[in-house]
């Protein structure tokens, strides 16, 4: 058997007169104990339950809560629809309640006998209350059961488990009750008559507090053996010790249960993935129009560029990749006229900074013919002309031919050849 954590949660009426009030509700608290088969495996913890959060790592959680905030009902319900059995249960239950069946959260347990079954009723703010404190915590509740049919039992047999100001009573199986000590031997009397017959045999009582019971207290039918076991530790180490495994109800049960839990946490969000959701389809939507777009554009300038080669190759018989075949020829070309395109680049890197740096220069034409560019330009003076001509003659090796030169109002309009001395 796995470890647990068995967790018994005070009452919530003491918050719930604070939240009343308009005040901040106190810490939660009750006691916790960490077992192993039953065996507490440290001390039993007291107080706020903050730190039952750790111990409850690897281990199985069992809530117990008080047995005065539940209400255990042996109820006949016809049918087997387990969803119109639910919708019947407060119905059938009302009678027996003083709050209203809205405010109410209704557990229904297993079937017994001829459409018999056993359920429990709790306050909704109460359950509430009880599973808010366990999600702050960050417990992950395994069973949350009221003290009542935490006690294990057995046929004939009731077991009474005796606090320092209240009694914890089993009655059977099914049954079940809490109350203080003042009205325990009351009640007791009340409970064995009206059971009808079906008295118990023997009735366990385990005395938890510092002064032990005296049995003579007890007006019950001389015919009922009372055992007293005196166990001299708290309550909760009896209960995870002695813990009803078979217990007929889980209070964790459907708005409260682990599933539907789960489907909360999920349910909040929705508005974000149903967001991420539209999102993802316009961004794919998108992309599949950018793509559908983008093919036609590829084939429509594919279309276009074979059209070009043809026009512009019109010897080509055979057009498998435009682009590709057009690169080839243009390559070839280049190869064809690499030695005049050296011999002009190989110019202007020589006269490009000359002519740069003239004053007054202004070029209005330069074109490139079997190695002699001819200049078209604009000097200041004839002065000017015959600097730029010494100079590219001196300083860049060349030969510069004077084709014409003009005085046209301030400046001087020239055309000048220019090659290689020697060329």
């Amino acid at each position: 058997m796995a470890r647990e954590l068995f967790i018994f949660l005070d009452s919530t009426r003491q918050n719930n007169a604070r939240l009343d009030n308009g005040l901040e509700p106190a810490p939660a608290h009750g006691r916790w104990v960490l077992c192993n088969n039953g065996k507490p495996l440290g001390t039993l913890i007291k107080g706020p339950l903050s730190s039952a959060a750790k111990a409850a790592r690897d281990a199985r959680v069992i809530v117990i809560v008080p047995g005065e905030d539940v209400v255990i009902s042996e109820i006949s319900l016809p049918g087997q629809n387990k969803q119109r059995l639910l919708d019947a249960l407060p119905f059938a239950l009302e009678d027996q309640l003083i709050d209203d069946v809205s405010d109410l959260h209704f557990v229904l347990g297993p079937r017994y006998g001829n459409s018999q079954y056993v359920a429990a009723v709790v306050n909704r703010e109460c359950m509430q209350r009880w599973n808010d404190i366990c999600d702050e915590l960050g417990l992950r509740v395994d069973v949350m059961v009221p003290d009542t049919l935490a006690l294990s039992t057995s046929i004939g047999t009731w077991t009474i488990l005796l606090e320092d100001t209240r009694s914890i009573v089993r009655t059977g199986v099914h049954a079940g009750f809490a109350v203080d000590h003042s009205n325990l031997n009351q009640l007791l009397s009340t409970t064995i008559t009206d059971a009808e017959g079906v008295t118990p045999e023997r009735i366990n009582i385990i005395d938890c507090r510092d002064v032990n019971i005296n049995t003579n207290d007890f007006s019950l039918d001389s015919g009922i053996e009372l055992h007293v076991n005196n166990f001299e530790n708290d309550s909760l180490i009896w209960l995870a010790g002695h813990f009803d495994y078979e217990a007929p109800v889980n209070l964790l049960f459907g708005e409260f249960s682990r599933k539907e839990k789960v489907k909360g946490q999920l349910r909040k969000w929705y508005p974000a993935a149903m967001l991420l959701a539209a999102v993802l389809f316009l961004s794919v939507t998108t992309k599949v129009v950018n793509y559908i777009s983008l093919s036609n554009e590829s084939r429509r300038l594919t279309t276009e560029m074979e059209r070009v080669y043809k026009r512009t190759f019109p010897q080509a018989k055979r057009v498998v990749n435009a682009p590709a075949q057009m690169q080839q020829k243009f390559k070839a070309f280049q190869s064809r006229t690499g030695k005049s395109q050296s011999s002009l680049s190989s110019m202007l890197t020589l006269i490009a900074p000359i002519l740069r740096s003239t004053p007054g220069l202004t070029i209005k034409s330069l074109r490139y013919q079997n190695g002699r560019i001819d200049i078209e330009s604009d000097l200041r003076n004839f002065a000017a002309l015959n600097q730029l001509e010494k100079v590219l003659s001196e300083r860049a090796g060349m030969k510069v031919e004077v084709k014409s030169a003009s005085q046209n109002k301030d400046k001087v309009v020239s055309r000048l050849e220019i090659r290689r001395q020697g060329s």
